[in-house]
């Protein structure tokens, strides 16, 4: 997969990019405002001096009599020196100047030809070329005494000179523009730096890769998984843990947002901080409890929970028990039947027929030949081992299981269905030993027409016969029976209780 830009290096590259792009808009607008401030400023500045030029007395009687030239000369000297102007040009109606900069072109003609408006007695300001170049003119009409106009004062500014101003504001914009970029490449730095920590050092693909497995995993598994923050408050939980919680509040209903405690009733049975599985019950049904820690930055940020059903995994190791009794059974009784050739040979040949009688007898007596007789009448050798292991697990409680198998159960290459019968009286058989029962528990075993029909009798007082019609009515055993296409009735008549488990089994054709 082709890898893209780091997380860090992306957020870096963007913030950097924004901050700069806005920096830059902002840069170029202060510029422009600052260009067009200084033009509107120096052009206030032109038309007040020129006002105030064309007021004076001096200037006045020069127009008017046309002398004492010299000293105007002087003093519009010493105004666009004092003001930093280019230049201070006083004309008269002719537009021929009478003061200058160039000394040489005081008598000539104005230049420019923006100065035939103010020669009709109006202010105002122009961008134009003249014998200095180009620059920013402002022109005032001077009226005499008698009202009448007799000329016009035009001051003046060069371009280079206004470009010298803005340069001046541009150079502390730019050193500001840079120092923001500066800082901004520094904190830019350090929040990718913090984010890309908060984000355990992941990458965007790496994330949505992480919630999609983990996505997967919580949808598609069986156990009820539920993740808690600190204050045990359920923050997310998955498809079976909602399953599990709507059969006892109803359908529709969520657990996100609710306590701990509206999964798991009694939270004091269990220990969130224990590592090892522990087994918890409510509802009349066990589950395997476990959890464990959730660490951030070695901080505890709450836990994951796993609820399993107990029952699934007792029927797992069931059947793996199962299946060694069986293969041990069958071994024993490989090197067990060669020795009893050799005792029932040595027997005859020694013509000892009494006590051949009574070893015969001793050998067929159901108890020690059970496995040997199911292996004739059981052709199916993962029901003959569970059977096996059957008969020793009620032995243990001091249950007899009294089997009679009528005719022999053929073999089938349907596993699934074998899987599915097995499991069906794994349940039952887990029923029957969490009750009171007698010392011996007749099973009925018939098989005909493709199906294999189960009867277990048994005598029950009323308060046992109760507790198992609860446990036949469990929706987990409803589902095996449904899996197994299988069909189920309990009876009682007073304390007798009969169980019967009808299944479908096909013969190896």
């Amino acid at each position: 997969m082709k890898k893209g830009l780091r997380l860090w290096s992306l957020l870096t590259i963007a913030f950097i990019s924004t901050l700069f792009l806005i920096t830059s808009l902002f840069y170029g607008l202060m510029i422009y405002q600052t260009a067009h401030s200084v033009r509107k400023t120096e052009s206030k500045l032109l038309l007040s001096i020129g006002k105030q030029l064309s007021i004076d007395p001096l200037v006045k009687q020069v127009l008017t009599t046309h002398t004492n030239e010299k000293a105007l000369e002087t003093y519009a000297t010493d105004i666009y020196h004092i003001y930093n102007l280019d230049f201070v040009v006083i004309m008269d109606m002719q537009a021929k100047r009478l003061t200058h900069p160039d000394a040489s072109l005081i008598g000539k003609p104005f230049q420019g030809n923006d100065e035939k408006e103010a020669l009709k007695g109006k202010s105002y300001v122009s961008f134009s070329k003249g014998s200095l170049g180009q620059s920013l003119r402002g022109f005032v009409p001077i009226y005499g005494d008698n009202k009448q106009q007799i000329g016009v004062v035009a001051l003046g500014i060069k371009v280079q000179t206004l470009g010298m101003l803005i340069n001046t504001f541009r150079q502390g914009y730019t050193i500001v523009l840079f120092t923001s970029i500066a800082i901004g490449f520094i904190a830019a730095l350090g929040i990718a730096y913090y984010l890309k920590r908060q984000l355990l050092n992941l990458e965007p693909k790496e994330i949505s890769q992480l919630l999609e497995e983990r996505n997967a995993m919580l949808s598609h598994t069986n156990d009820a998984i539920i993740v808690v923050n600190s204050d045990k408050v359920i923050q997310l939980s998955n498809i079976a843990a909602n399953e599990l919680y709507e059969k006892t509040s109803g359908p529709g209903l969520t657990l996100t947002g609710l306590p701990l405690e509206a999964l798991i009733v009694e939270l004091d049975a269990v220990s969130l901080d224990s590592k090892r599985e522990q087994l918890y019950r409510q509802n009349g049904q066990e589950y395997l409890f476990s959890s464990a820690p959730i660490i951030i930055q070695q901080k505890p940020i709450g836990w994951i929970i796993f609820l399993r059903n107990a029952t699934e995994s007792l029927f797992v190791m069931d059947q793996l028990a199962n299946t060694t009794a069986y293969a041990s059974a069958l071994q024993a009784q490989s090197h067990e039947f060669m020795n009893k050739l050799h005792v029932i040979y040595g027997l005859v040949d020694l013509k000892a027929y009494d006590e051949l009688s009574i070893y015969l007898h001793d050998i067929l007596s159901p108890e020690k030949e059970f496995s040997h007789r199911l292996s004739f009448l059981v052709r199916n050798p993962q029901i003959a081992g569970f059977l096996i292991g059957e008969r020793q697990k009620f032995s243990e409680r001091k249950v007899t299981l009294l089997f009679d198998i009528s005719p022999e159960i053929p073999e089938t290459h349907d596993d699934d269905e074998t899987l599915a019968i097995m499991n069906c009286y794994r349940y039952i058989h887990h029923l029957l030993l969490k009750i009171a029962l007698p010392e011996e528990l007749q099973i009925l075993i018939q098989y005909a027409n493709d199906n294999l029909t189960t009867t277990y009798t048994l005598e029950l007082d009323t308060q046992q016969q109760v507790i198992l019609k609860t446990g036949c009515e469990h929706p987990f055993f409803k589902q095996l029976r449904k899996e197994a296409k299988a069909t189920f009735t309990i009876d009682s008549n007073n304390q007798t209780v009969v169980l019967q488990l009808g299944t479908p089994y096909h013969e190896v054709s």
